[in-house]
């Protein structure tokens, strides 16, 4: 079993390597904008029920 798995990372190490790289780079980019936003929260917007007076009726 481990001689198969040594034969299949280094069957495909490089696309394993560079797969790796892209997740890296993505999850650290997804942590610094979550860090970030986290500075800068809004007050959240509040939907008002309209009165019947400002409707149109057919």
């Amino acid at each position: 079993m481990l001689r198969w798995i040594k034969n299949v990372y280094h069957f495909y190490e490089h696309p394993i390597l560079f797969g790796s790289a892209i997740f890296l780079v993505a999850s650290i980019a997804f942590a610094l904008g979550y860090l970030a936003n986290r500075e800068y929260r809004h007050i959240p917007i509040i939907i008002e029920k309209c009165s019947t007076a400002t409707s149109s009726s057919p």
